[in-house]
């Protein structure tokens, strides 16, 4: 039984990835851009003076 479910969840997974390809990676690539402006801002900071 084990083995159906997995069968239906890889068939499941790999129809989403197909229908939903492009909003996946435009969502990724905001989330890239996002991820480094974050570690811009983090490292280019000015530390507490004291």
């Amino acid at each position: 039984m084990t083995t159906i479910y997995q069968l239906i969840g890889r068939f499941m997974l790999r129809y989403w990835l197909a229908r939903y390809r492009r909003q996946i990676q435009a969502a990724a690539g905001v989330g890239a851009v996002f991820l480094a402006a974050a570690g811009y801002l983090i490292a280019t900071r000015q530390p507490p003076e004291g």
